[in-house]
């Protein structure tokens, strides 16, 4: 089965604050019909596994991190990264709006972050041979990157974030 939140982390209660008291800012946003996914998948020969991705699909995924509650700072504003031209800082104002309309961005909720929330930078990156961009989220930047929360022993062989791959896993 896919992991669910070490223990630990049920002891963070600022961070569980924010999510019970801010659950609109936490919305799950998936293009799949769990309930039809799961009756699809009901003889399945590892029916753990098959809950463990449902529940995920409901409740969002817990991405093997360790948020070192009580070691690293509460909130981490990490964002502050100057975008290189004028057309760059254009397109991210547009695919952040982009990314709300379609639920996975949330609503701006004010200039500060919550308890237990980290920030990254993005930033845009010219696609090659076209003059347009892709937006990048750098999980791997600063001090308290996101992607420090996460052992490479804990991920070993792991494709994080492929649907196909998780297809395969399923079959």
């Amino acid at each position: 089965p896919l992991p669910q939140p070490p223990v630990d982390e049920f002891q963070n209660f600022s961070a569980l604050n924010t999510i019970n008291n801010y659950a609109h800012l936490f919305q799950i946003v998936t293009p799949i019909n769990v309930d039809h996914f799961e009756r699809l998948l009901c003889d399945h020969p590892n029916p753990q596994f098959v809950r463990s991705v449902c529940r995920g699909l409901r409740e969002g995924f817990w991405p093997f991190a360790h948020t070192h509650p009580g070691e690293w700072p509460l909130t981490w504003d990490n964002s502050h990264r100057a975008l290189k031209s004028d057309e760059e800082l254009e397109f991210v104002r547009t695919q952040v709006r982009s990314e709300i309309e379609k639920g996975r961005f949330s609503e701006a909720f004010g200039p500060d972050l919550l308890p237990g929330m980290y920030s990254m930078p993005v930033h845009a990156v010219p696609k090659p041979g076209v003059k347009k961009f892709r937006l990048v989220t750098d999980h791997s930047a600063g001090t308290f990157a996101l992607n420090s929360m996460i052992s490479r022993e804990d991920v070993a062989g792991v494709t994080l974030d492929n649907v196909y791959d998780l297809g395969q896993a399923l079959r």
